[in-house]
C-alpha cells in the first residue's frame, strides 16, 4: 500500500511547451502521475518522497508560487481511477479495445474488435486513452495488416502499463517482445498486465534505461516518451534498430515538436516514412533500412 501526495500547479501564463517540461523536470524528482486540466497541472508523487524544498527549486525556475498539495490515500488511488477507465476502442472490427478488469459484464454490448486488452489502469503510467498511445496502438494495426510485424524483434521503450508490448507479443512479433521501463512501478504493472492477457511468457520486462537498447538490434522498436529523452537519444535508437529494415514509431510530443524530432532521426541516417497528428500530439514512423 502506497499513500501519494497530490500536487495542484497554477501555470500562468499558460502553455502548452511550459507544462510540458515542467512534467519532465517533476519526473526527474520522483513525480510519476500527471494530469492536465489548463492552466493547472496535477502532479502525484508517494508521500514517503515528496520534498517540498524540491518542488518549491522546481517551481521557482519558472516563477511559480501559486500551488497546493493534498494528501492522497491508496485506498482511493487506483479504485478512483479505475471507476472512470471508459473502454478505449480503437478501429471497429479489426481493430483494438484496451478495458480495464472487472468490467467484463460490459463486454458483450462493446463492439468487436480482433484483439482485446485487459490492463489495470495506473494513474502514472497510461491506459490508452492519450492521443499518442492510440496513435501508436492505430499504427501498430497498420503494421500487422501489411504483414510487417510478424516475426518481428520489438522493443517497447518507456512500457509503462505494457499495452503496446503486450498489442506487439498477440499480433505475433518475434519472441520474447522487451519490454523496458525506468520506474520499477511501471515494470511491476507491465508484469502484471501480460500475465492478464496470457502473454506473460512472451514478454521479457526489464527495468533500466535507453542504454539497454543497443544490447540487441530490433525490427521495431516503440518509444512513447518525452520529447527530451527522445531527442537526446535518438542515435541509441538508431543503433538498436537492425541493418536490415528496421522499424522506429515515436511518439509522446506535440505536433510543434516533429521539426526537432525528424532532424535528429535524419542527421542519424532514419527516414521519414509516416507521421500522424490527434489533438495538437504527434507521432512519427521512421525507417532504418540499406536500401534507402
Amino acid at each position: 500500500m502506497m499513500d501519494h501526495i497530490a500536487v495542484s500547479i497554477v501555470i500562468e501564463p499558460f502553455s502548452e511547451e511550459t507544462e510540458d517540461i515542467l512534467t519532465a523536470e517533476l519526473a526527474e524528482i520522483g513525480y510519476s502521475g500527471f494530469l492536465s486540466e489548463k492552466p493547472l497541472l496535477k502532479a502525484y508523487i508517494p508521500a514517503e518522497d515528496f520534498l517540498e524544498g524540491h518542488l518549491r527549486l522546481v517551481l521557482g525556475t519558472y516563477g511559480i508560487v501559486d500551488y497546493s498539495k493534498d494528501f492522497v490515500a491508496e485506498r482511493n488511488w487506483n479504485s478512483d481511477w479505475e471507476s472512470g477507465f471508459e473502454p478505449v476502442i480503437i478501429n471497429v472490427g479489426k481493430g483494438c479495445s484496451v478495458r480495464a478488469p472487472g468490467k467484463d459484464t460490459m463486454v458483450p454490448v462493446w463492439p468487436v474488435t480482433r484483439w482485446r486488452l485487459v490492463v489495470k489502469p495506473e494513474l502514472s503510467f497510461g491506459t490508452g486513452h492519450h492521443p499518442t498511445t492510440c496513435m501508436m496502438i492505430e499504427a501498430l494495426l497498420e503494421l500487422e495488416a501489411e504483414g510487417i510485424l510478424r516475426d518481428l524483434p520489438v522493443l517497447d521503450l518507456g512500457c509503462g502499463t505494457g499495452v503496446l508490448a503486450i498489442l506487439a507479443a498477440k499480433m505475433g512479433a518475434a519472441l520474447p517482445v522487451h519490454a523496458l521501463d525506468n520506474d520499477r512501478r511501471a515494470v511491476h504493472s507491465c508484469r502484471e498486465n501480460a500475465r492478464r492477457n496470457r502473454v506473460a511468457h512472451k514478454i521479457t520486462v526489464r527495468y533500466g534505461d535507453a542504454s539497454l537498447v543497443q544490447m540487441n538490434r530490433y525490427g521495431l522498436i516503440l518509444a512513447n516518451i518525452h520529447r527530451n529523452i527522445l531527442a537526446d537519444e535518438m542515435d541509441t535508437l538508431a543503433a538498436g534498430l537492425r541493418a536490415e529494415t528496421g522499424h522506429l514509431l515515436l511518439s509522446g510530443f506535440y505536433s510543434a515538436d516533429v521539426a526537432l524530432l525528424t532532424e535528429a532521426a535524419l542527421s542519424n541516417g532514419l527516414t521519414l516514412f509516416s507521421q500522424k497528428e490527434k489533438d495538437s500530439w504527434a507521432m512519427l514512423h521512421f525507417i532504418k533500412s540499406v536500401n534507402i
